[in-house]
């Protein structure tokens, strides 16, 4: 069998290929503080015959304490790496650090094996294409360049705004510092695409524009996305955790003096059990914070972890709380766990109820900025 890494998702190293057998593991970047756990590769069968038990091993995982079951433990895999599954209980065998995934092969197929929905910078490419056609009627979205990477990639906000707008305040999104945190991204995008597809028309989304400006800038650390880091660029600097000077987050903070935003979002990811389904964080300054709350009364499951997260050491909410008086808060949507809005019981989610809870929390945060201008 050969393992093929993506060009644009660097987050693999291949360690044995064989006849029946694949062996790889997480990449380890220097600099990065979360453990290595993120992976995303294709394994094919290059042979004339099929592989009737095929074993592929991801090794040198983290393993799981009390609080934070292993987010390798809920891996997806796609025969043609764009639908998505969820691997069975019967293809898959845990160790300690350890996961070993059976499939049967026939001659040519290929398998996709990934830690969590992969967005890889392609998508980002795609998505750019994409967003540069007309948008929907009464919607304009412009796309700008706020700096390039070290590597060379543009970081991109894209204001959004409507037709008949008298906006005098902001609200800015932020997405994809931690390129590991698929629904943060996804949540920024969903965002991008509802604006620009028309999705939106006709909710407290479309009646936001009225008064406010929306900017997103939907990967602010293309590098750590090219390379398959954690939560570092590609200088090896963690990104949004003092200190970080970056010159990525340098241009987060110019675009924040700019925009001077009433509510920032930035928008970061979480996969991990803990506390209560759907195990799910909003970062805030106190537990009175006017966003936070309203956040709280309006989207069931928020904020629903084992303890509190505070905004402290995080250099683009300080500052913009600092300049200009802005509610920030941090969304860590839970790409491993959802919780249906009829009452159902939590489930691991699709990637289109990642989007569905991204929806849900947009419609909160457009809820709340409507009401600041009551």
């Amino acid at each position: 069998m050969k393992v093929l890494v993506p060009e644009d998702h660097g987050a693999t190293e291949v360690l044995e290929e064989a006849r029946e057998t694949a062996v790889v593991r997480p990449r380890r970047y220097e600099g990065d503080t979360y453990p290595s756990l993120w992976f995303y590769f294709k394994v094919e069968n290059d042979a004339g015959e099929a592989v009737p038990r095929a074993r592929v091993v991801v090794q040198d995982l983290k393993p799981g304490h009390d609080s934070y079951e292993p987010f390798w433990k809920h891996c997806l895999w796609s025969s043609d790496g764009r639908q998505w599954e969820r691997i069975p209980d019967a293809a898959q065998e845990f160790g300690e650090t350890t996961l070993a995934v059976m499939a049967s092969l026939g001659a040519k197929e290929c398998l996709w094996i990934a830690e969590a929905f992969p967005l890889a910078y392609g998508h980002y490419a795609r998505l750019r294409e994409r967003l540069a056609a007309p948008a929907a009627p009464g919607v304009t979205v412009r796309r700008r360049v706020l700096c390039e990477t070290a590597g060379g990639r543009p970081v991109e906000a894209f204001r959004i705004s409507g037709e008949k707008s008298s906006a005098d305040r902001h609200l800015l999104l932020i997405a994809g510092q931690h390129a590991v945190e698929q629904s943060g991204k996804i949540l920024a995008e969903t965002v991008l695409r509802g604006y620009h597809g028309g999705a939106f028309a006709g909710t407290p989304m479309e009646a936001l524009l009225e008064t406010h400006g929306v900017t997103v800038v939907p990967l602010a650390n293309p590098d750590g996305c090219f390379d398959g880091r954690m939560n570092t660029n590609g200088e090896g600097i963690v990104m949004d955790h003092s200190p970080d000077d970056s010159r990525e987050t340098r241009a987060q903070l110019a675009l924040v003096d700019e925009t001077r935003p009433s509510v920032v979002v930035n928008c970061h990811g979480w996969g991990n059990e803990s506390g209560q389904p759907p195990h799910e964080d909003v970062y805030r300054w106190t537990d009175e914070d006017p966003l936070y709350a309203y956040l709280k009364a309006h989207v069931p499951g928020c904020s629903t972890t084992v303890m509190p997260h505070l905004l402290v050491d995080f250099p683009i909410e300080a500052h913009a709380r600092e300049r200009c008086g802005s509610q920030c808060i941090i969304v860590e949507i839970n790409w491993n766990w959802f919780v249906a809005s009829d009452g159902g019981p939590a489930r691991q989610p699709t990637f289109a109820d990642v989007q569905a809870r991204a929806v849900e929390y947009f419609t909160a945060i457009a809820g709340f900025c409507l009401e600041e201008m009551r």
